[in-house]
C-alpha cells in the first residue's frame, strides 16, 4: 500500500491549523518558482473575446480528431424524477423510492454507485475527496462517468450562449464567490482553474457577449480532457484519472494545469499517456461514446447537473446532497472495508456522523 499522497497530508495539516485557529484560507498559492509555460492574463483572454477569437495553440494539447455532431439527449419521460413526480395535486407513477437492497455488503458483493462527472464543473472537484474516502474505505463500487459539460454538451448550431443553470443571470458571478467559499467550509485547496477547461467569455458579467462560449472546432482543452477521462473510464481507472488530473485543474498546486496533465496522468497504475493519445486519435468513435452513452444514462434518471450521485437510478445532485447519499447507502447495508484501497485519502473535514 502507498503512502498517503503529499496533498493529502497538507490537507490534513492546513485543516488541522485551521481548527486551531478558527480560520481555514485557501486556495493554495502556486509554487511561485514555476514558471507559466503559457499564462492566461485578463489582457490574453480580452484578445480572444467573440466571434473572432483564435486560441493560441497550446504545446500541451495534442492534436485529435473532431468531435461527433451531438445534441443534448432528450429527457426520459419514465426517468425516476419525472415517475415520482407528485406537487400534491397529481399522484406520482410511483410513490416509493427504490427499496434497500437485501444480503451482505462485503468487497465482493459491493453498493454499486454511478456518479456523473464534468471536468469544467468545480463542484464536481469539490465533492472529490468525500467520494474518494467512500470509496477507499467503504465497500461499495464507484464509478466515475465522464460527460461533456453542459456549456458544450450539445455542439448543434457550433457556438453561442450555454444552456441549463449558465443561461440565469446570477449563476456565474454567485458560482464564482461561493466555490471559494465551500473550499473553505470543505477544507479542499481551491482555485478557479486557469485556463478554464471551456473557452468562455464569462468577464466583465452582464455585458455584451456575456457567457458566449466559443465553438467546438475551436474549443482548446474540454474535448482532450474529457476524451482522456472517457479512456480511463474504459479501462477502469476513472476514479484515479480524477484523483490525479481534476485535482491540477482546480486545487491550484501548479501553473497550467495542462502542462502537468501527461506526468499526473502516468501516475495511474495500468495507464500509459501517450498510448492512451495514440488509441484516442485511432478510434474516436469508441471513446466518444463513453461520454455520449454517459448522457444518455443521465437522462434517464430525469436529471442533467454534476456533481450527480446515482444509486439504484435514485439522483443525489451536488456535494449538498452527499450526505443524504450515504443515508440511503447506509439504508442498503453500508459497510467499511476491512483494508482501505487505492487511492488512499484522509477522512475529509466534512464527512458524514454515524458512519
Amino acid at each position: 500500500m502507498n503512502n498517503v499522497s503529499n496533498r493529502q497530508l497538507l490537507i490534513f495539516f492546513v485543516t488541522l491549523t485551521a481548527l486551531m485557529a478558527g480560520v481555514l484560507t485557501v486556495p493554495f498559492a502556486a509554487q511561485a518558482e514555476e514558471k507559466n509555460p503559457f499564462p492566461v492574463t485578463p489582457e490574453f483572454l480580452d484578445k480572444q473575446k467573440g466571434h473572432d477569437g483564435t486560441w493560441p495553440n497550446d504545446p500541451a494539447v495534442p492534436k485529435l480528431p473532431p468531435l461527433p455532431v451531438t445534441d443534448d439527449p432528450g429527457l426520459d419521460p419514465d426517468s425516476f424524477l419525472t415517475s415520482h413526480f407528485t406537487n400534491t395535486v397529481y399522484p406520482p407513477k410511483v410513490a416509493n423510492p427504490p427499496p434497500p437492497l437485501n444480503g451482505l455488503v462485503n468487497s465482493e458483493n459491493p453498493l454499486k454507485i454511478d456518479v456523473f462527472w464534468s471536468m469544467r464543473s468545480p463542484y464536481s472537484y469539490l465533492s472529490m475527496d468525500r467520494l474518494l474516502y467512500l470509496h477507499s474505505n467503504y465497500n461499495v463500487d464507484l464509478t466515475i462517468r465522464f460527460l461533456m459539460p453542459i456549456a458544450v454538451r450539445s455542439t448543434k448550431g457550433g457556438e453561442g450562449s450555454a444552456g441549463g443553470m449558465f443561461g440565469i443571470s446570477y449563476k456565474v458571478p454567485d458560482l464564482m464567490w461561493d466555490t471559494v467559499r465551500q473550499g473553505k467550509f470543505l477544507g479542499v485547496p481551491f482555485r478557479y482553474a486557469n485556463p478554464d477547461p471551456v473557452w468562455q467569455d464569462l468577464y466583465p458579467p452582464h455585458t455584451e457577449g456575456y457567457q458566449y462560449v466559443h465553438p467546438p472546432e475551436k474549443q482548446p482543452y474540454i474535448h482532450w480532457i474529457t476524451r482522456l477521462g472517457s479512456y480511463a473510464e474504459m479501462q477502469g481507472k476513472s476514479v484515479e484519472f480524477i484523483h490525479e488530473i481534476s485535482q491540477i485543474i482546480w486545487d491550484g498546486s501548479v501553473e497550467h494545469w495542462p502542462a502537468h496533465v501527461k506526468e499526473r496522468f502516468n501516475r495511474i497504475d495500468g495507464l500509459d499517456y501517450d498510448k492512451a493519445i495514440e488509441y484516442i486519435q485511432k478510434n474516436p468513435e469508441k471513446v466518444d461514446q463513453v461520454w455520449l452513452d454517459n448522457a444518455d444514462a443521465m437522462a434517464h434518471t430525469g436529471h442533467g447537473g454534476v456533481p450527480l450521485m446515482v444509486f439504484q437510478n435514485e439522483p443525489f445532485f451536488g456535494g449538498d446532497r452527499f450526505d443524504q447519499f450515504v443515508w440511503r447507502l447506509k439504508q442498503s447495508g453500508l459497510t467499511k472495508r476491512v483494508e482501505p484501497r487505492e487511492p488512499i485519502v484522509v477522512k475529509p473535514l466534512r464527512w458524514p456522523a454515524g458512519i
